[in-house]
């Protein structure tokens, strides 16, 4: 497939994103044309002089727009130009469709796909209704757009409720992860700014790496994974990355998947160093955490890719850290960080527990940092690193405290 892009800035971010996305979509970018609109054209938003431009260098081209189109608007633009005329929102969820990998996944991009489909739809039947004139005739064309509109309409309340099912599962999985006051770490940030690479370099089990590659959206199932800081059990969570604008229905789609960031104790926030507007990405990533009521999580700004960085000067937001994580810089910086967050409160208890109490010296063993361990001849010696809260039941075995 071939397209001409259509933008309404000059920003040259804007114009490569929207190539970038292109690409992921296998879509050759033949030419751009840029329209500075001081105010958009309800009808076919762009004006009819540059209609008439874009028509002249068509050949069989298809047309995309950077900002999502209204259904009047692609009909319209369809019949002017004569060819397929779509948007940004269109291509990212083509890519969402073709990534889609998982049960989950797949139910949460098909919703959105029909959410965004359903009102065009609606819009194209305004649209031929008026044609008609307003008879209340209703045509062949108009019949097969309500028949469409019913199917969709049908298909996402089924939808909805297998992806319901796969919530509740989602949320016992949670509870049990909470159960055992293990901290959740989740990695959040732009698309391809390094959280999968992130999630694999500080994953010790080799065999349980995540899918990662320098393109948009490569991961869109959340991926969680036990590791270790300073010796303390953690469970690190990959989520799906963020986009400038990116839609709504994919937001509300995958609301789900995101609760994993609501739950978390620390959020990573990974900042790709290597794009010069690498502010914007940190502004879009947190716009859309505030969206989705994330706001009091402690967040370490984790700037990733020193490797690549081209722009000498990067301003950090505290608390921060900079690493690659490609090649396993910053690493030791990173752990003191979250080590610093997540564990301030820990302290450090010695204890004497008597050979009978063997259920109490396997919790502990189990859900604590043992430091130190030693078989005594009435009892076990166990020096370990805890809060104080979460050992409140064992606090009588203390030698000191």
């Amino acid at each position: 497939m071939k397209a001409i892009l259509v933008l309404t800035s000059t920003n040259p971010f804007y114009e490569e994103e929207l190539k970038s996305l292109c690409e992921a979509c296998h879509i050759e970018v033949i030419d751009v044309v840029i329209q500075k609109l001081e105010k958009i054209n309800p009808a076919t938003y762009i004006g009819k002089g540059k209609i008439e431009e874009i028509k002249l260098k068509l050949q069989d081209e298809m047309v995309i727009f950077d900002d999502e189109l209204t259904p009047l608007q692609v009909k319209n633009l369809t019949d002017l130009l004569e060819t397929e005329v779509t948007d940004r929102t269109d291509l990212i969820l083509r890519i969402f469709d073709e990534r889609a990998k998982t049960k989950e996944a797949k139910l949460q991009v098909e919703i959105a796909r029909d959410q965004y489909l359903l009102p065009r739809l609606v819009g194209m039947q305004e649209h031929m209704s008026h044609q008609q004139g307003g008879s209340g005739f209703r045509g062949s064309g108009e019949k097969q757009i309500e028949l469409d509109r019913r199917i969709i309409a049908r298909k996402l309340a089924r939808s909805r409720k297998e992806l319901a099912e796969i919530v509740k599962q989602r949320q016992v999985q949670r509870q049990r992860r909470k159960n055992n006051e293990i901290p959740v770490i989740a990695l959040v940030g732009y698309t391809n700014s390094g959280k999968s690479t992130l999630l694999n370099t500080l994953c010790p089990d080799k065999q349980k790496k995540v899918f990662e590659k320098d393109m948009l959206f490569a991961t869109l199932e959340t991926s969680t994974r036990h590791i270790k800081i300073k010796n303390h059990d953690c469970l690190l969570t990959d989520t799906v990355g963020f986009i400038e604008r990116l839609p709504h229905h994919l937001i509300q789609a995958f609301r789900s998947t995101l609760e994993e960031v609501k739950e978390a104790d620390l959020l990573l926030h990974v900042v790709d160093t290597s794009f010069e507007d690498y502010q914007m990405q940190i502004e879009t990533t947190n716009e859309v955490l505030k969206s989705l009521g994330v706001e009091n999580t402690p967040m370490i700004y984790v700037y990733n890719k020193i490797d690549l960085n081209k722009y000498a000067y990067i301003q950090p937001q505290s608390p921060y850290v900079f690493i690659s994580a490609k090649y396993k810089r910053g690493l030791d910086l990173l752990e003191d960080e979250i080590s610093h967050l997540l564990f301030k409160d820990y302290e450090v208890f010695e204890l004497s527990i008597p050979y009978s109490q063997g259920e109490d010296f396997k919790y502990l063993h189990q859900h604590c940092y043992v430091k130190e361990i030693e078989y005594l001849e009435k009892s076990i010696y166990l020096k370990i690193e805890a809060r104080k809260q979460e050992i409140k039941n064992y606090l009588h075995y203390c030698l000191k405290h």
